[in-house]
């Protein structure tokens, strides 16, 4: 259980990390409770631990984002046909992320399942770099500090604590997917009648 544990700890955190940046399903509302917990315990230090999650976070998000603006042109114009994306819509989202890019990669982050999923658009409309490595590390330090510090505080329900971060993840991705739902419909009909 002493996993996360001095400088091994902070490895397995900037490892899972990394890999919960890439998208893989290593979710951020267990591990960064858990770093909480420990540094609780005294096993790690509390904003140490969430520093070396977010930076794992960012590194993850930094290769999605650049294997999409380097295989992302590539991949639209052999693949796009399949998942319904032409270089028309390429076109239309290079210049939606122009105008609300900053938004949506720091908002986000924040959602499950797009956490990692928006850098690959981000790529692909090739944001600037330093704009979306600031974004993306505001949007990964404060949802890691939020959990960190809710499973410092609440060491003693430290179960119950990623119980309710996984549902309030849950809600968030429902919420989400409510809220684009009804921008497509709301884009569809304005943009069928002009």
């Amino acid at each position: 259980m002493y996993v996360f544990k001095g400088i091994s700890g902070y490895l397995t955190i900037l490892a899972l990390m990394i890999l919960e940046g890439i998208g893989f399903p290593v979710p951020s509302e267990v591990i960064m409770p858990l770093v909480g917990y420990f540094s609780k315990l005294g096993y790690l230090d509390l904003l140490g631990g969430v520093l070396v999650g977010t930076l794992g976070s960012l590194t993850g998000s930094i290769v999605d984002y650049y294997l999409a603006l380097k295989l992302g042109p590539t991949f639209v114009r052999k693949f796009g046909k399949y998942v319904m994306l032409d270089t028309e819509k390429e076109a239309k989202l290079v210049n939606w992320f122009n105008r609300h890019g900053i938004l949506a990669v720091f908002g986000f982050r924040f959602v499950p399942k797009f956490r990692a999923l928006i850098s690959f658009p981000a790529g692909l409309a090739r944001m600037n770099f330093v704009i979306f490595i600031v974004f993306t590390f505001l949007g990964h330090f404060i949802w890691d500090i939020s959990l960190a510090y809710a499973g410092f505080s609440l060491y003693n329900n430290i179960n119950y604590i990623i119980m309710l971060a996984e549902k309030f993840s849950e809600v968030l991705l429902i919420v989400t997917l409510v809220l684009i739902a009804i921008y497509v419909i709301y884009k569809y009909k304005f943009t069928s009648r002009s």
